[in-house]
């Protein structure tokens, strides 16, 4: 049944968060790779979901975060690409986040932060009756 009650809160918040990421991509060029890419994933312990993830392409952080070439944030990073060629982040770019021409597009956090409060009172709801149950006299 827990199970069950978080899957349909994931449902429903990977809906909303593809849906935000939607509204942000104007461009007539996009391939929808990126919406493709969102997903929930669930890391299940004896059976219950314990931890619950999303996933989805790097660059998504970057329109999230209003990053680009020449604009990064201050730690920077490293990966490969898709030819195996390890790269980092350029380090004049460092400390340029929220300077240049690319404005943030907060596609989620927002949805997180209408989300989350109702995944914590399911969780509360479900830990407090099995909290209850186990300290009744029987």
């Amino acid at each position: 049944m827990w199970n069950n009650r978080i899957k349909a809160w994931g449902r429903g918040t990977i809906t909303s968060i593809k849906g935000s990421y939607a509204a942000m991509v104007t461009s007539t060029q996009q391939t929808g790779e990126g919406e493709k890419s969102i997903k929930i994933l669930y890391k299940q312990d004896f059976g219950q979901i314990e931890r619950i993830s999303f996933d989805f392409n790097r660059y998504l952080v970057f329109l999230h975060k209003g990053a680009g070439k020449g604009v990064a944030g201050s730690k920077g990073s490293t990966w490969e690409t898709k030819s195996g060629k390890k790269k980092s982040t350029d380090p004049k770019s460092l400390g340029k986040l929220g300077t240049g021409k690319r404005k943030a597009k907060e596609w989620l956090n927002p949805q997180l932060d209408r989300a989350v409060p109702k995944l914590a009172d399911m969780l509360l709801e479900e830990k407090w009756e099995g909290a209850l149950k186990a300290i009744q006299l029987k």
